[in-house]
């Protein structure tokens, strides 16, 4: 392909972070799934105790709760949304940046810690991701719902993945040998 044609092809980055929406369920099966890994390592330990390899070659047994366990993740598939994030353009990008300068302390000068990378860390992340999501279609009443049911560590997930598109390297590596 040459290079006209695949600049007329380009596009931004683009990644798709998955979100469950339904925290119980959430918490059901990290709960369960705990149960299973610890019963799991523990006999795993059992069996190196005992020395017996004659069962190494055989597969681990099926836990009593996998089944459970299965169609808890069927069932928090139904509530999971598939968030598609496209990178800013470069024009954009320093345009966000620059609208969410660090804070710094009104007595001392000295940055806020939240903001080491440049930015106001508490404004620019929630822009910075509902900027680059591009489906499902965030509108600002949906938005605003969106963001208010989002957990913590669910938000950080979308955070890190919008940075990533656009700040991190992520060409197809290759070798010239």
């Amino acid at each position: 392909m040459d290079f006209d044609a695949m600049l007329d092809e380009a596009t931004l980055a683009e990644t798709t972070v998955p979100i469950c929406l339904n925290g119980k369920l959430r918490a059901q099966y990290a709960r369960l799934k705990a149960r299973i890994d610890e019963r799991a390592a523990a006999a795993h330990e059992a069996q190196k105790l005992l020395g017996d390899d004659r069962l190494a070659d055989k597969g681990p047994t099926p836990d009593p709760e996998q089944p459970e366990l299965d169609r808890l993740v069927e069932q928090m598939r139904k509530y999971t949304v598939e968030v598609v994030l496209r990178a800013l353009p470069k024009e954009e990008w320093n345009e966000l940046f620059a609208k969410h300068p660090p804070r710094a302390d009104k007595q001392t000068g000295k940055r806020n810690p939240r903001d080491m990378i440049g930015v106001n860390y508490d404004s620019f992340f929630p822009t910075l991701v509902r900027e680059t999501i591009v489906s499902p279609e965030m509108t600002g009443d949906r938005w605003q719902k969106f963001y208010a049911k989002l957990s913590d560590a669910q938000f950080n997930k979308l955070a890190n993945a919008a940075w990533d598109i656009n700040q991190t390297e992520d060409d197809v590596p290759f070798s010239l040998g």
